[in-house]
């Protein structure tokens, strides 16, 4: 535990942080999702189900999150969050998930950029 006070999320900035949040978890649910749809037999995809979120989680932890050991910075942090949206966008698609995996990387996109600019993600 630290002593110090835990930041308020209030207004469109708090808004958009908790959306931000939920496009995340979508984001390794639609990963899980696409998993369970790729392998060549029940034990391939649950292995596809957990490692295709988990390198996700992976990368967003080391590159992305606010406390990143790895913190890339912008423009670079917002290219990676755009790749991972993308590409879970297409393999959505691939499964046969289209409209979910359009709108789920429109949306990660878009509040992905609507972030930097409202929550000062920077």
């Amino acid at each position: 535990m630290t002593s110090e006070p835990t930041p308020r999320l209030s207004g469109v900035a708090g808004v958009v942080l908790t959306v931000r949040f939920l496009t995340e978890l979508a984001l390794l649910g639609g990963l899980a999702l696409a998993g369970t749809q790729l392998g060549g037999g029940v034990v391939l995809a649950i292995v596809d189900a957990v490692l295709l979120p988990v390198a996700a989680a992976a990368v967003w932890g080391l590159f992305i999150a606010p406390k990143a050991s790895r913190r890339l910075p912008e423009p670079a942090r917002f290219l990676v969050e755009f790749a991972l949206f993308a590409a879970t966008g297409v393999v959505l698609a691939l499964v046969g998930w289209v409209i979910a995996g359009i709108v789920l990387a429109v949306v990660g996109i878009g509040v992905a950029a609507l972030t930097r600019r409202v929550a000062k993600d920077g």
